[in-house]
């Protein structure tokens, strides 16, 4: 099984991303962490302490930023995509994301940008937006059994 924590919107608030932190783990141990933007640099201080860390940019983390604008990547048998959601006006409405996540064949993706936490299927694909951990620590857990299914929770 692994257990997948998610962060969003942290701007600078490294108190509140280690608040979540003991969130995330008091369920156990983390196997990745990701961070969907505008603080991810915030994530690189906590990535030796977690076996994965994947860190998107956000629109307020700067283009001299290193981090890509989104990822898709596999965690156990799921795909994510994982975004900070801007691009994809979130704002808006979650169908652009969604149909951009099924394009790429995520079962899951992975977003911030709109501060308020969100967990639904849209298109046969999850969205997760654990919400601002600034202020508040506000965070999520995907948990991904052997055979690749998986549930989400915020916390």
């Amino acid at each position: 099984m692994k257990r997948i924590g998610v962060v969003s919107d942290t701007h600078g608030d490294r108190g509140h991303l280690s608040q979540a932190l003991m969130k995330m783990e008091a369920g156990g141990k983390l196997d990745c962490l990701i961070h969907c933007g505008d603080g991810g640099r915030d994530a690189e201080a906590l990535a030796g302490q977690i076996m994965q860390t994947v860190i998107v940019r956000g629109n307020n983390d700067g283009w001299s930023c290193p981090y890509e604008e989104g990822k898709l990547l596999s965690i156990g048998k799921p795909r994510f995509f994982i975004t900070h959601g801007h691009r994809f006006s979130v704002k808006q409405g979650l169908e652009i994301l969604a149909d951009a996540a099924a394009a790429k064949g995520a079962q899951i993706a992975c977003f911030g940008h709109t501060h308020v936490p969100y967990c639904g299927c849209h298109q046969g694909v999850l969205l997760i937006n654990p919400g601002a951990c600034l202020y508040t620590a506000r965070c999520a857990v995907i948990t991904v059994d052997d055979r690749g299914d998986f549930t989400a929770e915020l916390l």
